[in-house]
């Protein structure tokens, strides 16, 4: 029984320096980013036989396209040969996207 009073003192003593310095971060009003890995790209959406890709405005590098579901074709069809923005997580040469929203009705030639 002291031990376990003994540990809920010790609990409460480390619990409260840091209660402390939480309140007393100053308040701007403006939310503190949080990195998740997330990015945000620009492109015109291709089809590539039965998979979705994007050519990256900035680097016309092709990226492969994944929805967030798994019916990418009602998530992507739509923005076919448009160009759009992308954001989600990207690793090597696919992306997975959490949200797109078109840009403009017509791909920009290519350079």
């Amino acid at each position: 029984m002291k031990f376990r009073i003994v540990l809920l003192g010790v609990f409460i003593a480390l619990a409260l320096p840091a209660q402390t310095l939480i309140a007393n971060q100053p308040n701007t009003g403006h939310k503190q980013p949080v990195s998740t890995g997330q990015q945000t790209v620009t492109g015109c959406v291709d089809e590539q036989g039965e998979y979705y890709v994007m050519r990256e405005a900035q680097s016309s590098q092709l990226v492969s396209l994944q929805g967030p579901g798994t019916d990418d074709d009602s998530y992507f069809a739509r923005f076919l040969g448009h160009e759009v923005r992308v954001t989600g997580v990207k690793s090597s040469e696919t992306m997975k996207v959490t949200r797109i929203e078109q840009v403009s009705d017509m791909c920009k030639a290519a350079k």
